[in-house]
């Protein structure tokens, strides 16, 4: 059985369970807690504000997906901040931030991922010891971005990167730059969007270990008030910043169409069975298709960055989304397992969004063409927002 199913059968008993069965104290630092600890210790650094944010209904739509209804609204942010947590002990494969007895909460993304990360440590953990790579390091200074969740790349950009923000304000106040915490071994993307933001080789010190101690940890914020699994739909403006003129500027966009399909052709799961018929209704309206496994980040950046309308089943290539401007996003969506993520991320950049309900032959997609054209000269039109009939 695979690690991630095994933590979705957890279910409600989720990481408080797994701690229970793998021996650990599952109190933890919240946090508030996290907040006024590093305010009690002269670390804390505030930045941003307190910010709402109204997400309107879809502005298409053929099939209408309850589930997305939960999305519609006003949510109110929490304002971020960094702080440090002295003497924090890094223990597990991928590792746990414990402060005494507690685990820090903010360290480890989400409580989803703590629970995997205590289900892989169950496995891993022991195999590191015997191969003699469980001995503790000492880390002077260090910001943990390892989890089990890091080598997809949504979960990379909006969960990792995304936390660069808090370690750089950390580095503008303090004039140190702490260690990166990685993986054993960082992918591709992973490596290129490090650089892209400024990071050497030397800033980075892989995971290989079981234990690790860190006389400061340096702690940015989680902010998950919208929806616990996903992070706040503010946090990726800063990578907007930083990355998105210098893509566009740097790569050679003249070779990138404006309507822009996505393909997951080359994915394991959510693959659009009839796609060489999506593909031929879609070149009538001058798409090209594109495969994210075969361009570089910052290409991806750049070719978000100019467009004026994606179409995509549901996945993480839809990350960039950050990146665009005033474009409409047609997302594929299976109809048994609605995610609104990239919905909610389209409109915190102004995007036009559409989603077409899909049936889901066991792990990929169907699409309707005929809805897929409807939907489609709605979204280049731009003027006729709403149902289709």
């Amino acid at each position: 059985m695979r690690v991630k199913s095994i933590g979705r059968r957890l279910g409600e008993r989720g990481f408080p369970y797994a701690t229970k069965v793998a021996g650990l104290n599952c109190a933890r630092i919240t946090r508030t807690e996290l907040y006024d600890r590093a305010a009690r210790n002269g670390s804390l650094i505030d930045y941003g504000e307190f910010e709402s944010v109204t997400v309107p209904e879809p502005d298409a739509f053929v099939d209408e997906l309850p589930e997305m209804n939960r999305w519609i609204g006003t949510h109110t942010i929490s304002k971020p901040f960094v702080g440090v947590l002295s003497d924090v002990r890094l223990v597990g494969s991928p590792p746990l931030a414990f402060s005494g007895s507690k685990y820090v909460a903010d360290a480890s993304v989400s409580r989803n991922v703590q629970t995997l990360n205590v289900i892989n440590s169950a496995r891993e953990t022991p195999k590191r010891i015997l191969s003699g790579n469980g001995r503790g390091e000492r880390l002077e200074e260090a910001v943990l971005l390892h989890h089990s969740w890091v080598d997809g790349y949504f979960h990379w950009v909006a969960e990792t990167l995304t936390r660069l923000e808090g370690v750089e304000r950390y580095a503008a106040e303090t004039g140190r730059r702490p260690t990166l915490i990685v993986g054993p071994e960082l992918t591709s993307f992973q490596r290129e969007s490090l650089a892209l933001l400024g990071y050497e080789r030397e800033d980075l010190r892989n995971w290989q270990t079981a234990h690790c101690t860190v006389d400061r940890l340096v702690v940015p914020s989680m902010r998950r008030e919208i929806d616990p699994p996903n992070p706040s739909p503010f946090s990726h403006r800063w990578l907007r910043t930083r990355l998105r003129e210098t893509a566009l500027r740097e790569a050679d966009t003249s070779r990138f169409s404006e309507r822009v399909y996505i393909s997951r052709g080359d994915a394991a799961s959510r693959r659009v069975v009839n796609e060489p018929e999506v593909e031929a209704r879609l070149e009538s309206y001058g798409f090209d298709s594109y495969r994210l496994a075969e361009m570089s980040v910052q290409e991806t950046i750049a070719l978000f960055a100019q467009a004026d309308c994606l179409v995509a089943p549901h996945g993480a290539g839809l990350t960039d989304l950050i990146y665009t401007d005033d474009a409409a996003v047609l997302e594929f969506m299976p109809r048994d397992r609605v995610n609104g993520v990239y919905f909610m991320l389209s409109k915190q950049v102004g995007d036009w969004y559409g989603y077409l309900a899909c049936d889901r032959p066991g792990v990929d997609l169907v699409v309707d063409v005929d809805d897929l054209e409807s939907m489609l000269e709605a979204a280049l039109d731009r003027e006729r927002p709403g149902r289709i009939a």
